[in-house]
């Protein structure tokens, strides 16, 4: 185990710390507090030691390629916490992509002399940047945009002078990468004095004889990066601070998963004597019935309401397993208007996944069916994970109980693998369409004649639960051309600070329950917050942050960029969406790569700084706007109608729902699809 070395700060010299300002902009400027930087050694934690006085993340904490969690703060001996902590550890092979990271000084920074924007952070004069220094990497030397914030006092899991700082919110990292977090000496004490490094990071910059065995092991594994460093224009003796950190991939056991399913899995077929006739309309008619085998990857027991039921991915010689399967209830909608008549191929299909406390016929109570079918496009709906018939699916169908099942704050592990196990019925969903060529018997069609399906024009609708889903189906597989997102959120500190519905809010039971913060110490949580960056590491494999850039912008290997729609219900305070946060939903399109549509509701910030920007759709539409012309994609934001939640515009806002529905038309006819004007 890696613990902290301990060192005396008040032992060190005020001449020395001189001696070590390095080239700051106002030479002559006197020390006034200098940064805590203790290497890792085998020895035992000093009573008085904090665990960010050795920044985290940082690459000298791993074990084995490991990262030990075993230390992590829980000052208040949380249960839920300290079951993350020691499930977690040791458990993943590197940092966060998006998660925020801690530095601490002997005294208080001046915030002014910070970066004020993530965009200021880009300059090479920045007091703050965010290096690419791996060597490997396409972007090696580049900087990132960072976010950072300075707190001075203490807090219940924060220690004095603690600089945080994360990859700006919407731009996560790139996978696999190492980084380099560098505060130089143009930052400046709360009083307009020097801040200067530490002794010992001085040695392990190799700026003075490394005087312990810690120090030296820290200099060899740290001198590649501090190359780096300085082959992007900052000087070692400029360092004041450093965390050089890679990070993990949290998508890659996903991915690994789809590709066993698809390569070992027999594709589903419907069961011939389950079909009839669920109900017949003026433009279409509903059919019910079951398909199977759709396979389990999670191993334990279900619904892994506990962590002893377990819930993640089984693993078998190094690889995905399947624990067993199931069969899947199923409505499908056909088109029956004169005006769409099947086309030689079959009807296009949309597969439709609900939100929370839904079923699988959601999509025609909320209207979906008939837009789509008046657009001439076949829908399906199935009973998403923990809901109607699905196995561990509560029997009383209670909403609140589906939602700790499927956010799962009590299980880790399940919290980790459940969006994934829906991503991977979606890939095998779409398999019916593609491989097995599901039909409508004659025997059951109100025609008397067989209903086909297109399967090369297949597409997806997800809303809420079934917008979290989607982004990691729509990465990990290639059998979509791409659809619509509907209160699609990412950024799991996002969802922990703001979402508080469906009842019970999550956003409470992180304040009393996962933090037990009293009501005076609330003020202490935000985004920076060393819980909530823990929560967001964990649980990364389930964010669709680290998908997004895999639909349109960087696709795997071999697939086609896809085309999205994304709907977003908002305010103009920013407020809006209270079981999908906004801001979730802003940074989820940023990280897709999807401009926002003028005229816009509510101003996004970070646009500012990077990212796709904005657009307007002109009277013959916006087509070929992403992945050099071969794809298309907006956030399209919507008043939220008085009354109502924006969660569901695209249901109550008949421009949301016709725009929505002419974009899937528009996919089904053309692979990159079009956006037209409601």
């Amino acid at each position: 185990m890696r613990v902290l070395r301990p060192f005396s700060f008040a032992l060190v010299f005020p001449g020395i710390l001189a001696g070590l300002v390095g080239c700051g902009p106002a030479p002559g400027l006197q020390p006034e507090a200098t940064s805590i930087w203790v290497a890792p050694a085998s020895l035992a934690v000093p009573a008085d030691a904090s665990f960010f006085d050795h920044p985290w993340p940082s690459d000298l904490r791993l074990e084995d390629g490991r990262v030990p969690l075993e230390e992590f703060p829980n000052p208040r001996s949380v249960p839920i916490l300290s079951q993350y902590i020691s499930t977690m550890d040791r458990r993943l092979d590197g940092f966060s992509p998006a998660a925020a990271g801690y530095l601490r000084f002997d005294g208080p920074l001046d915030p002014k002399s910070l970066p004020h924007t993530p965009a200021e952070a880009l300059s090479a004069a920045a007091s703050v940047q965010l290096l690419d220094v791996d060597p490997g990497s396409p972007e090696r030397g580049s900087r990132r945009l960072v976010s950072v914030q300075f707190r001075a006092e203490e807090g219940v899991y924060y220690p004095t002078n603690t600089l945080a700082f994360m990859p700006t919110l919407g731009f996560p990292l790139r996978p696999h990468t190492r980084y380099a977090l560098v505060v130089t000496d143009a930052v400046r004490g709360a009083g307009g004095g020097a801040i200067t490094k530490s002794v010992e990071l001085a040695q392990v910059l190799g700026e003075v004889s490394a005087e312990s065995d810690a120090a030296a092991r820290a200099q060899v594994e740290l001198a590649p990066a501090v190359t780096e460093i300085e082959a992007a224009g900052i000087p070692r003796a400029s360092i004041v601070h450093l965390a050089v950190f890679r990070t993990n991939d949290p998508t890659e056991e996903l991915f690994a998963a789809r590709d066993h399913l698809r390569a070992n899995v027999p594709a589903p077929v419907a069961d011939p004597g389950k079909w009839v006739v669920g109900g017949t309309w003026d433009s279409r008619t509903e059919y019910i019935g079951l398909y199977g085998p759709s396979p389990n990857y999670q191993e334990g027991n279900l619904p892994f309401e506990k962590p002893s039921d377990g819930g993640d991915f089984r693993q078998e010689n190094g690889g995905p397993a399947v624990v067993d399967t199931f069969d899947v209830r199923f409505s499908l909608t056909v088109p029956n208007s004169a005006s769409c008549p099947m086309p030689p191929d079959g009807f296009p299909i949309v597969l439709y996944a609900h939100g929370t406390g839904g079923d699988f016929r959601s999509y025609v109570y909320d209207g979906t069916a008939r837009s789509l079918a008046d657009q001439c496009i076949a829908t399906m709906g199935v009973d998403q994970i923990f809901h109607g018939r699905r196995p561990g699916a509560p029997k009383d169908g209670d909403t609140s109980r589906i939602s700790l099942l499927f956010f799962n704050v009590n299980n880790v592990l399940a919290a980790r693998t459940n969006s994934r196990q829906a991503a991977l019925d979606e890939v095998q969903r779409a398999r019916l369409f593609t491989e097995s060529d599901v039909e409508v018997p004659a025997s059951v069609s109100v025609t008397g004649q067989p209903i086909r399906f297109d399967g090369s024009r297949l597409m997806y609708f997800g809303h809420s639960q079934g917008g979290l889903n989607g982004p990691l189906f729509l990465a990990a597989d290639d059998q979509a051309r791409g659809g619509v997102l509907s209160g699609s959120s990412a950024v799991m500190a996002i969802t922990l600070l703001h979402k508080t519905s469906p009842s019970p809010s999550i956003a409470q039971l992180v304040k009393t329950v996962f933090l037990s913060l009293k009501a005076e110490e609330e003020a202490e949580l935000d985004l920076f917050h060393p819980a909530l960056s823990l929560a967001q590491m964990l649980v990364d494999t389930t964010d669709p942050l680290h998908y997004a850039p895999r639909v349109a912008l960087s696709p795997r290997e071999g697939m086609a960029p896809k085309s999205i729609y994304m709907t977003e219900g908002v305010n103009p305070d920013g407020s809006g969406d209270s079981y999908s946060p906004t801001r979730g939903i802003e940074m989820h399109a940023i990280a897709m790569g999807l401009p926002l549509v003028e005229p816009s509701q509510f101003p996004i910030p970070e646009l500012a700084w990077g990212g796709p920007g904005m657009v307007n759709i002109s009277k013959l539409g916006l087509s070929g706007n992403l992945a050099d012309g071969k794809a298309t994609g907006v956030l399209a934001q919507w008043a939220v109608p008085e009354d109502t939640d924006g969660h569901f515009v695209i249901f109550r806002v008949q421009e949301a729902r016709s725009q929505a529905a002419m974009f899937i038309r528009s996919l089904s006819e053309d692979p990159k699809g079009k956006v037209l004007l409601p």
